[in-house]
């Protein structure tokens, strides 16, 4: 029996130890509350678990009731210039995510109707990607937060255990933690940006450091991205074409009555994206279809916005500066 104890422990005693690394260093920011959820931005946090916890943390102090949604490609859009477009006293919150999608989004908009949030004024902005994803995800990065009532607690929180089980992740962690260097092999695993991107406390606005790096040599930067390939010859032939599904148009309904119950004075983008893929038009008039036409605008494909290379940060981005003029022309 003490043989068979012995060996138990000898099993046990490294898992235990393990969980008590992973909660003590709490990597992805899960297991505790933080005031500052960005003071150490060398691994990717779950944007909408971060996003949530800053919207609950000063929802009864700062009173939101204008909200921004889309992917990270909607910090273009930021919302002290947002407000200048909206009544005096609103106050706006960029409740965005990586790599979002429709489901996402209808279910952010779920989730402040729930809370009883004032939605007053939305900004969507959405374009071929975040139309095609209409299920939930359970990756770490991804996964709702538990207040979402679409994922339970343990799978919320094994989805982050499981990623810390990684021994690439876990090794390039703790050797940067340990030393501050930043070798070669950690690229996938750890940030180290020249500048790292900064994030508004309050407004939760992204300002990406790639800012700093353009402004510091904007002609060498966009010639070793050209050089990288990043900035490909367009436009780009799409390979897929994105249909409408019954479960997309069923979310879409779904986010219109959200608008309708909360009398949301709302505005829906297609992003100007750089590939210069035109949004699908049985896309646009399903879309047409659902919301109020003149509260759709497509700024997709070929034109004065995609063109020139500096509107872009790298194939993916586009800048504020765009975004400006976006919003200029929309309201």
């Amino acid at each position: 029996m003490k043989i068979f104890l012995k060996k138990l422990a000898f099993f046990f005693i490294p898992i235990i130890l393990y969980v008590i690394i992973v909660l003590s260093l709490d990597i992805f920011k899960i297991f505790k509350d933080y005031n500052n959820y960005y003071n150490q931005d060398i691994t990717t946090l779950n944007r909408t678990y971060v996003s949530t916890k800053i919207f609950q943390k000063n929802k009864d102090s700062v009173n939101y009731d204008s909200f921004i949604f889309g992917s990270s490609r909607s910090q273009a859009f930021k919302t002290p210039i947002w407000k200048h477009y909206l009544p005096e006293k609103s106050v706006p919150f960029h409740y965005d995510a990586h790599s979002e999608d429709l489901y996402g989004i209808y279910k952010k908009l779920e989730f402040l109707d729930d809370v009883n949030s004032p939605v007053n004024h939305a900004l969507i902005i959405i374009d071929r990607a975040v139309l095609s994803g209409t299920i939930k995800r359970l990756n770490h990065l991804y996964i709702n937060p538990v207040e979402f009532n679409d994922v339970s607690k343990y799978e919320f929180y094994s989805s982050f255990i499981l990623a810390n089980l990684n021994p690439r992740f876990m090794m390039a962690y703790a050797d940067f933690y340990c030393f501050k260097t930043y070798r070669n092999y950690m690229k996938n695993y750890v940030r180290m940006d020249k500048y790292p991107d900064t994030f508004t406390p309050i407004y939760n606005d992204s300002y990406y450091g790639l800012a700093k790096e353009i402004k510091e040599d904007s002609l060498g930067y966009y010639n070793k991205l050209k050089q990288q390939g990043v900035f490909y010859q367009r436009p780009q032939e799409s390979n897929i074409t994105l249909e409408k599904t019954k479960r997309e148009i069923d979310l879409l309904n779904k986010i219109k009555s959200i608008f309708n119950k909360h009398d949301t004075n709302y505005k829906i983008v297609v992003s100007p994206l750089y590939d210069q893929i035109p949004m699908e038009e049985e896309q646009l008039v399903l879309l047409y279809s659902i919301f109020d036409k003149d509260k759709v605008f497509d700024f997709s494909g070929k034109n004065n916005l995609t063109e020139p290379i500096s509107n872009y940060f790298e194939s993916s981005h586009y800048k504020p500066n765009v975004a400006k003029i976006i919003l200029d022309s929309i309201y």
